[in-house]
């Protein structure tokens, strides 16, 4: 259950600047007890530990579930975009973990993360491209084979038969 803070909160009662910083400084990894020194150097305050996990808890934890949950939202964008591709969920998914991780990282470079990610979808799709084309392509070749070897047994048994054309209709079929 929330809290509400002490009305003689000195933690709440810093000045916006300082207050800010306290709470930037703590979304960036200050330990609790860097926190508390940093207090007593700069704004001549003292404080408990107690008092600033619950300042953490009251500042802190709001702005970390958003991010949070812009970083799920883009990485589920992220997602839907490459759902027209052959991805195995497998894929997917590893993708969708990586671009959560980035986006969590309250400095990561949203657009620029955002940037890689399209890169590395369009790189995977011109692979997959690639791969149909050479499949493709082989299987174009191995019909030219058939075709040229029906037409070669049909010259050698003196002409085309009807079974002949239909043999040859068929491996042009697979062209």
């Amino acid at each position: 259950m929330n809290k509400k803070p002490r009305s003689d909160s000195k933690l709440d009662a810093l000045p916006d600047r300082y207050l800010g910083e306290l709470r930037d400084g703590l979304l960036s990894g200050w330990r609790l007890e860097d926190a508390k020194t940093w207090l007593s150097e700069q704004c001549a305050v003292s404080t408990s530990l107690a008092s600033l996990s619950a300042f953490f808890k009251r500042h802190c934890v709001p702005i970390l579930r958003e991010r949070r949950q812009l970083a799920a939202l883009r990485a589920e964008a992220i997602a839907e975009d490459i759902g027209m591709t052959d991805w195995d969920m497998a894929s997917i998914e590893k993708l969708r973990q990586m671009v959560f991780e980035f986006m969590s990282n309250p400095d990561a470079d949203i657009e620029a993360t955002e940037r890689m990610f399209k890169l590395l979808l369009k790189r995977k799709d011109q692979e997959l491209t690639e791969r149909g084309m050479k499949l493709k392509e082989e299987a174009a070749a191995e019909a030219k084979a058939k075709l040229q070897a029906i037409t070669s047994a049909a010259k050698s048994k003196g002409g085309l038969t009807p079974e002949t054309l239909a043999e040859i209709e068929a491996a042009a079929g697979l062209l």
